[in-house]
């Protein structure tokens, strides 16, 4: 354990005198312990700032819910405090409520010294990651160095995290609709860790058979199964010293997500049809684009898999909530595709980036990658228009009726507006509504121009 664990605030909570004893003695030398057996003394222990870790009995007092009273009653005094929550079977609905309240994680009785260490050395990670995130530093949105591009408010505070992410060994758990730069995001991670001259190894959980699978991920050996002719090295194997990302981990199957989680733990791998085990260092990043995926409901993962991996999760904002980042990615994109095409002067008019603005860009990132390396082989010139982007079947084809509705309604206006040059009412009379009809039409679609008055 690194020097700064040794200040660290560790309350013991439980009420079996004896076992507390016991835990302090394992743990005085490198925490700071205080003891507590009720809700009262829990919280007469903590101190502002402080940002402790705690080990909390559920049940205390003999029911197991009194743990869940200390969860709130803790959190709502300290958000930033890391609960590890003890219960007598893992898979309790206790433990899974613990969780949901917001412990850090939870540990099955008996309780193992080593085991309590590992979470709990995790846990002063996460807080200190933490704790850091309201120091971003200043950003430069074009960043050679940097595989990613943003200057909007919620891309710098996730860039600020993934600098200090890099720096760490964490799991790492990325989600976001599709097209967001999930991948981008896990190689920004790789690239700027110590592990950046080691591979980093991508794979798509969906994309591989699930018969073939287990072999790609663990490896085999020879004489496993029919066709095993030769040893082969499996991709977590390959990612020695690396990263591993899994994208679209919710669709692994069931069965391998016991394997995968038992490497998590002691990260030892044993590949099909071998009867030994490796000892490995794998960095494991994650994604998915399904908005549930904590095994609490319905989810297709196993929830001790889903706090493994998600040690720290990153929400990657679609790119309507990112403002004007879509010029700034569009641009970059530009930037290539003068060089890939042979067309040194390639451009938008101002009327394709008013369009790429305004556009809700359904598949996100990808979408306008797509959308503009097309126009920018189809466009006149080297200027590309609006009509270049085809964005108008887009809308009604990934819109709601209203969404589309208000859509056409905003493109007819702007057009008229554009034919009037910017006259408000030749712009009504072209459309066939009244002047104020038509102000109020700019109003509810978000128009506002300077013309004759303000809108």
């Amino acid at each position: 354990m690194h020097d700064t664990i040794t200040m660290t605030k560790l309350i013991l909570v439980e009420d079996d005198t004896g076992l507390r004893e016991q835990m302090k003695w394992a743990l005085g030398e490198e925490f700071q312990v205080l003891e507590a057996d009720s809700l009262e003394s829990t919280l007469a222990c903590l101190d502002p700032g402080d940002a402790p870790l705690i080990c909390l009995d559920m049940g205390l007092e003999g029911r197991q819910d009194r743990g869940l009273d200390v969860i709130d009653a803790v959190l709502a005094a300290d958000r930033r405090a890391k609960i590890i929550a003890v219960t007598a079977n893992s898979e309790s609905s206790v433990a899974k409520e613990a969780i949901r309240r917001g412990a850090f994680d939870y540990l099955p009785k008996p309780l193992g010294i080593d085991g309590l260490r590992s979470v709990l050395e995790r846990a002063l990670r996460i807080r200190d990651l933490e704790s850091g995130e309201e120091e971003a530093p200043s950003w430069v949105p074009v960043d050679p160095d940097w595989p990613m591009i943003g200057d909007s408010d919620p891309m710098k505070s996730i860039f600020s995290v993934l600098r200090r992410l890099s720096d760490t060994d964490v799991s790492v758990l990325i989600t976001g609709e599709s097209g967001t730069g999930k991948e981008l995001c896990a190689r920004a991670v790789h690239k700027h860790s110590r592990r950046r001259n080691s591979p980093f190894v991508p794979i798509n959980c969906g994309a591989i058979p699930e018969n073939l699978l287990e072999s790609e991920l663990f490896g085999y050996v020879r004489g496993a199964f029919t066709g095993a002719d030769a040893d082969k090295v499996g991709l977590i194997e390959s990612a020695n010293k690396g990263t591993l990302f899994l994208d679209e981990i919710g669709d692994m199957p069931l069965g391998l997500q016991v394997k995968l989680l038992r490497f998590l733990q002691d990260q030892r791998l044993q590949r099909v049809g071998d009867t030994r085990t490796r000892g490995l260092d794998v960095r494991i990043i994650a994604a998915t684009n399904k908005a549930n995926l904590s095994g609490l409901d319905d989810s297709a993962l196993r929830t001790d898999l889903y706090y493994r991996l998600s040690e720290f999760e990153i929400k990657l904002p679609p790119l309507r909530e990112r403002g004007r980042d879509s010029l700034l990615i569009a641009a970059g994109i530009l930037e290539r595709n003068r060089m890939r095409f042979g067309q040194p002067r390639l451009r938008m008019s101002s009327r394709a980036e008013k369009a790429v603005l305004s556009y809700g860009w359904p598949g996100n990132v990808r979408e306008l990658e797509n959308r503009l390396n097309r126009a920018s082989i189809t466009c006149r010139g080297q200027t590309i228009e609006e009509e270049d982007l085809q964005l108008g079947d887009a809308i009604a084809g990934n819109m709601s009726y209203r969404e589309a509705r208000k859509a056409f309604e905003k493109n007819l206006l702007l057009n008229a507006l554009r034919r009037s040059n910017g006259n408000v009412s030749l712009a009504a009379r072209t459309v066939g509504v009244t002047r104020p009809t038509f102000y109020d039409m700019m109003r509810k679609t978000g128009i506002y121009i300077r013309t004759e008055a303000k809108v």
